[in-house]
Parts: C-alpha cells; structure tokens; sequence
C-alpha cells in the first residue's frame, strides 16, 4: 500500500513538473511575443506580426494590443497632417503679405521725400492705403480658411430658411453690385430650407456673389434660383460676366488661385476656395457650369430636411 502511495505521488510530483515547465515555456514564449509586439509599436510598424489566440487571456491582451496600436498609429497621421497643414498655412501667410507689405514700403519712402508735390502726395497715401486694406482682408480670409482647415472651428448644420440666407447675402453685397449698376433677381420660395450653418454658409454664399460681381462687367445681371431636388436645396449664382475656361473650372476652387486675365484686380484668391470646404464641411458640394464670353453658373447644393 506503501509503495502504491510512493508512486502515485512520484507520478503526480512528476506531472506537477511537466506542468510547470510546459506553463514556463508558454509564459516565455508569450513573453516573447509581446515583446515583438511592443517593438514593434515603437517602431512604428504598421503590421503586426503574432499569433492571436482569441479564446486565451494573452490572446484577449494581444487583440487589445493591436486595437490600441491602431489607436496610437491613427492619432498619430492625424497629428502630422494637421502639422502638414499648419506648415502649408505659414509659408502660403509667408509668401502673401510679401507683396502688400513690399509695397506699402514703397509708399512710405515716397512719402518721405521732402519735394513731394501735393497730388502725389495723396495719390500716394490712397496706394498705401489700398495696400493696408488688401492685407487686411487678406489676414481675415486667412484666419478663417485656418480656424475651418485646423477644426478649431466646427460648423453647425440645423433646419434654415434658404430665401433668409439669400436676402441676407444680396444686402450684404448690394453696394458693390450698384457700383457697377448690376441688377441681381432672387427667385426662391419662402418656405424653402436646408439643413446648414447660417453664419458659415453665408460666408460661402456671400464668397461665391462677391466673385460674380467682381468678374461682371458695368450694367450687368446676376440670378439666384433655388429649388430642392431629391436630396438637396440647390442654389444656383448665374452671371453674365466673361465666363471661365473649360480647363480651370476646377482650378478656380485652388486656394490662392488668380486667373492670369485678371491677377491685376483686387483678390487674394480664397473666396472659392473657403466657399468650398464651407459647403463640403456641411455635407453638401459645389458645382460650376460656364461659358466663356457668356457667363458662369455656381451651384450650391444643401442637404435637404429630410
């Protein structure tokens, strides 16, 4: 009985031993394992190379390794484009105020000299004048385009009324329309509306009439046409200014894109642009249909309430 008991227990010692060992090699195999993992994340690696045993406890530690892995890696390209856009930002700041500043320098030695007749003088003082508003515009436009790009500022789409946007927009630029005696007709429902930000969407809206009057000529016309379609309000500019080339229609959208035609005017280039991803940011897209020598078409299209 004796020698029975010794040798259970001999074999249970023994298979005590097995387990162990056979548990050490798991742990370190395990062990190596995550250490692979782990190098891996710090490399930088976008693949990870194991073995994922879902129904075990390291296997459920492996997964959850490779989740927050992805998690890092995810937070980590977004923090080099916002750093890409932030550098983009700067050098395009850089290179625009080069020109304003450049030149009210100019004016300001001019103005220095003692000789200086009256005329000029005032000429002068209105050159540099335009300079300072051109670069004033041109830091708002670029603060702006930064708050939408970087996300520090968030649209906000809610149930509008369309022909309130549109009103709002035409009194806002009713003054350089009379300028140049350009008649705009606004034909809209008044129970027509989308879902989008009012004060955003009026800064695209306003963008894209401030560019129709620019670019039409004395006594011109501007119609605004809106209708709701299958899933969106469109808004539809139409001018009878000297239209855009078939081959920069989608170059207009560029951010600081001049026309070589009239590079000579006033403008920075942005309004496009921001009238753009103002719209995009609400879920909605832009469209434009135009003829040269004829006149261009903007169209606006909203998400409609649904």
């Amino acid at each position: 009985m004796e020698k029975l008991i010794l040798a259970f227990s001999l074999i249970c010692l023994l298979l005590s031993v097995l387990f162990v060992v056979s548990a050490r090699k798991r742990l370190v195999e395990y062990t190596r394992q995550m250490g692979e993992c782990l190098d891996a994340m710090l490399a930088g690696s976008p693949d990870l190379v194991f073995q994922e045993e879902k129904d075990t406890l390291m296997g459920k530690l492996q997964s959850k390794l490779h989740r927050l892995y992805e998690i890092v890696n995810r937070k980590s390209q977004e923090n080099k484009i916002q750093r890409q856009q932030l550098e983009t930002i700067v050098a395009d700041i850089s290179h625009q105020v080069k020109t304003p500043i450049a030149n009210i320098r100019m004016y300001h030695s001019l103005l220095q000299k003692k000789n200086l007749d009256e005329e000029k003088r005032e000429q002068f003082l209105d050159a540099a004048q335009r300079q300072t508003d051109k670069l004033e515009f041109l830091m708002k436009s670029m603060i702006k385009m930064s708050r939408l790009e970087t996300g520090i500022v968030e649209v906000q789409p809610k149930e509008n009324s369309i022909r309130t946007l549109l009103e709002q927009a035409v009194c806002d630029i009713a003054l350089k329309a009379e300028k140049k005696q350009i008649e705009i007709e606004v034909h809209c429902e008044e129970n027509l509306k989308a879902v989008f930000d009012k004060k955003w969407t009026l800064e695209a809206v306003f963008n894209i009439l401030d560019n129709a009057v620019k670019y039409t000529g004395q006594g011109g016309r501007i119609q605004i046409e809106a209708q709701i379609t299958d899933f969106y309000a469109r808004v539809g500019i139409r001018d009878s200014g000297k239209g855009i080339e078939e081959s920069r229609q989608t170059d207009i959208f560029k951010r600081f894109y001049r026309e070589p035609e009239v590079a000579d005017q006033d403008g920075v280039g942005i309004g496009l642009y921001l009238a753009r991803e103002i719209i995009m940011k609400e879920r909605g897209f832009i469209e434009v249909r135009s003829i040269t020598g004829k006149g261009s078409t903007f169209y606006v299209n909203l998400p409609a309430v649904q």
